[in-house]
């Protein structure tokens, strides 16, 4: 008989947690959840002591992609466990950020827990599986990128335009700067780094530059 697949829950809500053990309780066979983190410190603590675990399940990102700096810390310990993330944001952004930080799945909260469970167990046999309709929309994103949108930026659905005003600011130029480096008016600037906020998920000027900056958008 083959061994329990061994699996830490993370999520910031302990309510969560004990939802998703209850769901996966079935499958206990299957399935041995070893240990939980609530909360992202206590997420880095349980990644440097769990050696023994296959895979490090996050439910821990909601629709505005919170939960990716905690992935990316606990990656950067180099872990011997694969971390999945579990989650409800279907945007490619969020997917791309979770890919680059090194994430072993990335799987939607619509799947039925029968297939999560095979999925786990095949994650942690060495695949790496992403939920297939994003799989989907990933590479048709990716075609696209490498015919026609070559521009840095492009992978996160910035417009051209939009890269270059993301750049200056990056580089510390004030609006009035950016509009006369690029030809423009102050308000075309203004419009743009609105529309810059909403697609990369930030509040204001510091959060783009800081995404710009860890995203590589600034070359």
């Amino acid at each position: 008989m083959t061994d329990p697949i061994r699996v830490i829950i993370a999520n910031d809500a302990e309510l969560i947690i004990e939802g998703l053990k209850g769901l996966l309780a079935p499958y206990a066979d299957r399935i041995e959840i070893v240990a939980s983190a609530t909360g992202d410190p206590e997420v880095e603590r349980e990644a440097a002591i769990s050696a023994d675990a296959d895979i490090m399940l996050i439910d821990a990102f909601g629709r505005t992609g919170a939960g990716i700096d905690a992935v990316t810390r606990v990656l950067s310990q180099e872990p011997q466990f694969a971390v999945v993330v579990f989650t409800e944001a279907d945007d490619l952004r969020h997917l791309f950020s979770a890919l680059r930080a090194g994430v072993r799945g990335y799987l939607l909260k619509s799947i039925p827990t029968s297939e999560l469970v095979t999925t786990l167990e095949r994650i942690a046999s060495g695949e790496v599986v992403i939920d297939p309709g994003l799989a989907t929309e990933a590479a048709v994103m990716a075609a696209r990128t490498t015919s026609r949108q070559r521009w840095v930026g492009a992978h996160l659905g910035l417009s051209r335009r939009e890269a270059e005003v993301l750049r200056c600011v990056a580089h510390g130029r004030s609006v009035d700067e950016a509009a006369a480096e690029l030809g423009v008016g102050r308000e075309t600037i203004r419009t743009h780094l609105q529309q810059i906020y909403r697609k990369l998920g930030v509040n204001d000027r510091a959060g783009a530059v800081a995404k710009a900056w860890r995203e590589g958008l600034t070359e």
